[in-house]
């Protein structure tokens, strides 16, 4: 393995600390120890569902992680370079496909399609880098810029050494005794190493992004860091990395919380090489400043720009007259049910749900009394939220519309008065039955 692939590997593992990080932040305010669950990563995902059931999930995570160590995170390497192989072929059409300007705007995750748009960028981006395995809108103005598959930048050559080091970084995590009980976590190990050689392809003025600190954050962050380097600090043709804020960043476990400047977990790898950020208002640009970004990065300059993330409402016909929107988490999904429960006995309230856009929603929400809103692009329009710090309680108030706050790891048995604000909030509508 040759020194800039070694240097990839490392920006692999101080990505997924990262990502250890947020996982831990999790299960903390899920009341649950990451022991319990076998260390699974992404438990936002599966505590909902697997959490009354947790001596059986352990064991099959602990069975999982010792094939995974054992050879299965090779074998599943393996199976991803064939399966993508196949599909860079399929592609190989498109190999060149550039942009001219250099710019680029990623789109890592299904939001950023949402979010890096000519309202808040002052500019609309004309060349997007695309992924199989994220779904991004295609809206008018989307039609019309020049999108790139980022596995047809990629020849089986390179796939051969993205799974090098995937093998190599996985194994690495599975020997460091501070992070070996988190071995599942390289699963996105192959995909990862596969982007961060793509793009070692393309002559790089820009590239903006909608991540924070996630594993594709330090990605896009090592790049630009790395050209710095090896181009020099002066050079004119430096690259530029633009982020944009897309979700809350305060903490979620306490109401007031949410004004507050504080991430609520510590990052092991902080961003070096951001020039521009986007944030909603003065408390994000003070996280970012403190805890997103290192101190040498926030001393070369950054350019602050505020914005306010808006969300067009639609109206739903109803033969109530009071309209309430539940904003849905896995970790609340318990308290919510509970809350609804115990309202429509009383109030005549078309109630709604909207679930967390990248969770999922369990077969236990969608039994009650609820309509359920899903999709990225459909929000109802209400008289009140009741939620957790969410972004949808930033973007409604753009509207006008408040919300109840409540925290994210509000225990049922400890949501009476709660409860009791709601139906201080649907006396004054006068929406009794």
């Amino acid at each position: 393995m040759n020194k800039k692939s070694l240097k990839f590997v490392a920006d692999y593992i101080r990505a997924t600390q990262n990502e250890i990080s947020i996982d831990e932040s999790v299960y903390e305010l899920a009341g649950v120890t990451p022991e319990s669950l076998g260390f699974v990563p992404r438990p936002a995902k599966v505590i909902s569902r697997f959490v009354k059931q947790p001596v059986l999930f352990k064991t099959s995570m602990m069975v999982l992680k010792r094939v995974w160590c054992v050879g299965g995170a090779s074998l599943f390497f393996f199976y991803e370079m064939l399966m993508f192989y196949k599909y860079s072929r399929r592609l190989s059409g498109l190999k060149s496909e550039r942009c001219q300007s250099g710019d680029y705007a990623v789109a890592f995750s299904s939001r950023a399609s949402d979010v890096l748009i000519s309202q808040v960028l002052a500019f609309e981006p004309r060349c997007w880098i695309t992924f199989p395995w994220v779904a991004i809108k295609n809206s008018n103005s989307m039609e019309e810029t020049k999108k790139i598959d980022v596995f047809s930048l990629v020849d089986g050559k390179d796939l051969l050494n993205a799974f090098v080091c995937a093998v190599t970084a996985s194994r690495e995590i599975a020997s460091r005794k501070d992070i070996q009980q988190w071995a599942l976590q390289s699963y996105t190990a192959f995909r990862w190493f596969a982007v961060r050689i793509a793009f070692e392809k393309l002559d790089i003025n820009k590239i903006i992004i909608a991540e924070h600190y996630d594993r594709w954050a330090v990605l896009a962050d090592s790049v630009v860091s790395r050209r710095k380097r090896s181009l020099g600090l002066e050079n004119a043709s430096v690259p530029k990395l633009v982020l944009v804020q897309h979700g809350s960043l305060s903490g979620l476990s306490a109401v007031e919380q949410l004004s507050n400047s504080v991430l609520p977990f510590e990052l092991r790898y902080k961003l070096k090489s951001v020039t521009a950020l986007f944030v909603y208002n003065e408390a994000s640009q003070k996280i970012f400043e403190r805890e997103i970004l290192s101190s040498s990065c926030v001393r070369q300059g950054v350019t602050f720009t505020h914005f306010s993330p808006a969300i067009n409402l639609t109206s739903f016909p109803s033969t109530s007259a009071v309209q309430v929107l539940f904003v849905g988490h896995p970790i609340c999904e318990g308290l919510h049910i509970q809350l609804l429960n115990s309202l429509v006995q009383t109030y005549d309230v078309a109630f709604y749900y909207k679930p967390h856009p990248t969770a999922g929603t369990a077969d236990s929400v969608r039994r009650v009394a609820w309509r359920i809103i899903e999709g990225r692009e459909t929000f109802p329009e209400v008289d009140f939220l009741i939620a957790y710090p969410s972004t949808l309680v930033i973007e409604y108030a753009a509207s006008g519309i408040s919300a109840i706050l409540h925290p994210l790891d509000l225990s049922p048995a400890f949501s009476s008065g709660l409860l009791e604000s709601i139906k201080s909030k649907l006396d004054a509508l006068g929406c009794k039955k």
